[in-house]
C-alpha cells in the first residue's frame, strides 16, 4: 500500500474512535511530505480531552502515528487540510 493511501485509512479509523468525544467539533488531515498531519478541533482544550485523542490514536492504530495537533476552532486549521466527514467514519 503506498505510504499516503496507509496515512489516510489511519487517518479515517482515528477519526472514527474519536466521533464519541463530547468535546470533538471536527477532524482535518494533511499529508506533509511523508507524514499524515491531522488538526482535532475540540471545545473543550482540557488535559483530559487531549489525552483522551492521544489514547484514541494509540488505541487504533499503535503502529502508525499520526502528528496530531489541537485548535479550539476550525479557522486555526490550515485552510489546505481536508476536513474529514464525520458522517461517513460512523
Amino acid at each position: 500500500m503506498r505510504p499516503d493511501t496507509e496515512a489516510h485509512v489511519a487517518l479515517y479509523r482515528f477519526a472514527h474512535a474519536l466521533v464519541s468525544l463530547d468535546a470533538l467539533d471536527s477532524v482535518y488531515g494533511m499529508m506533509v511530505d511523508t507524514d499524515m498531519h491531522v488538526w482535532v478541533v475540540l471545545h473543550d482544550l482540557s488535559r483530559s480531552q487531549e489525552e483522551a485523542v492521544f489514547d484514541a490514536q494509540i488505541d487504533t492504530d499503535p503502529d502508525f502515528l499520526l502528528t496530531i495537533h489541537f485548535a479550539d476552532s476550525p479557522g486555526a486549521v490550515p485552510a489546505n487540510a481536508e476536513k474529514v466527514d464525520l458522517r461517513m467514519v460512523v
